[in-house]
């Protein structure tokens, strides 16, 4: 009784330091994503009967606007579109649960102390912020709580509990996250991870629940990429060094400052310092297969943002990308420096800064135009930033400002968009 008491206490904590962390942003204005994909996208004006035939058709993607598969972000969205705070809030509700998932699964084989700093440092990771701003993003929140229940039912099966529930537990979490979003996926490939590592003796045990995740991986992929109609095709198709992205990825997990709306990868070598840093990182935690697992976590989660295929987006990386490797990256904290002398108040101080720089973050999202100069200064070579720096430069009727973004567009690619809006900026001056 005393543990459940103990346990509501620090989740209430959790819930309440997440509120004020988060508090700025819920009355901040409906921009970016969410302005055209949630708030003004025509299919949630449908009838529900049409709307139902469009989710579950094979024209998904054209019909839903999207081009990865979501139905169930899709339908959240039918009936909360017109609601900011509803999804706001359940944005923060779902991070809350997925952090205090991280707690049970860093608890099952780390410790007490540990989970909990583990939870900490995940609840206050800066770069979260995009995602939990943008409830276009939900498919990465939803797939992440899927893919840390399945995780955590795993680890539970794997120790010998002898509830019948967890394998089929694990199973429909699984379909459930896949019904959110491909990310999902990484469930299974952690799943085997954490069995390699701690659980090799079960695997007799365990190979009826492995060849279900394979069949239902497999299933899934055919109907993604095969039975579906696919997307319409972008404009571009960008490649991109996948050495190079996981290099960003790991600097913004150990250096998570400044974040941008819009990215563009970095230029130069300095991408191998990252990479010696990954690999001094597996050395010095090696014979810990606590660590070795958390550190693990970060690629097995970071596969599906790095470029081994052709990725169809204007900004190559993204913060958003770093919601569940962030998680690894805090279990890896947690079981590497929590016994070290003086290692908690460390973790600690850290979870305090984190939250300051999370908490400042929220405070730009309340001004469009903060953010968007923000973003375009810190990505001057990507196309997008300048182009919605230009747009609402020319919203306030800024049009000095305004035809500087554009032009800058215009510098980098060519953009009908920004040609358009500089002809737009004539007409307004010449009517003046």
């Amino acid at each position: 009784m005393k543990a459940a008491a103990s346990e509501g206490r620090r989740a209430a904590l959790l819930v309440l330091g997440i509120g004020l962390m988060y508090a700025p942003m819920l009355s901040a204005p409906i921009i970016y994503d969410d302005a055209g994909h949630v708030r003004d996208n025509a299919v949630f004006q449908l009838p529900f009967s049409a709307f139902w035939r469009g989710l579950i058709s094979r024209d998904y993607f054209a019909f839903a606007v999207e081009r990865t598969y979501q139905p169930l972000v899709t339908l959240f969205h039918y009936f909360t579109h017109n609601d900011p705070l509803i999804y706001r809030l359940s944005g923060l509700s779902i991070h809350a649960v997925n952090s205090f998932l991280i707690y049970k699964i860093a608890q099952r084989f780390a410790g007490r102390r540990p989970a909990l700093i583990s939870c900490l440092l995940f609840a206050s990771f800066p770069a979260h912020t995009e995602l939990l701003n943008f409830s276009a993003f939900k498919g990465h929140l939803f797939a992440a709580s899927c893919t840390l229940a399945v995780l955590l039912s795993v680890i539970d099966f794997c120790a010998g509990k002898v509830k019948t529930s967890l394998p089929l537990r694990s199973v429909v979490f699984l379909i459930l996250g896949l019904l959110c979003k491909e990310t999902a996926l990484a469930a299974v490939l952690l799943t085997y991870i954490y069995i390699a590592i701690f659980a090799r003796s079960e695997l007799r045990r365990l190979r009826y629940l492995l060849l279900t995740f394979a069949a239902i991986s497999v299933s899934y992929l055919w109907f993604r990429f095969s039975y579906l109609a696919p997307p319409p095709p972008f404009p571009r198709i960008f490649t991109y060094s996948p050495v190079e992205s996981f290099a960003f990825y790991v600097r913004t997990l150990a250096v998570p400052y400044p974040l941008c709306l819009e990215r563009s990868l970095p230029g130069g070598p300095s991408y191998l310092l990252w990479l010696a840093a990954s690999l001094a990182a597996f050395i010095l935690v090696r014979k810990s297969r606590e660590s070795v697992f958390s550190l693990l976590w970060i690629p097995a989660t970071l596969l599906p943002f790095l470029h081994l295929i052709s990725f169809s987006n204007v900004s190559p990386v993204a913060d958003r990308y770093l919601y569940l490797p962030a998680a690894g990256f805090c279990l890896l904290l947690a079981t590497s420096l929590a016994h070290v002398p003086r290692g908690e108040l460390v973790l600690c101080a850290l979870a305090v800064l984190w939250s300051g720089l999370t908490l400042a973050r929220n405070l730009t999202y309340r001004s469009t135009r903060a953010l968007f100069e923000q973003g375009a200064s810190c990505a001057p070579h990507n196309p997008r930033a300048q182009f919605l720096l230009g747009m609402i430069c020319f919203q306030e009727g800024d049009y000095k400002a305004s035809r500087a973004a554009y032009e800058r567009v215009l510098s980098l690619t060519d953009s009908p968009g920004a040609r358009a809006a500089l002809l737009d900026i004539d007409r307004v001056e010449r009517s003046r």
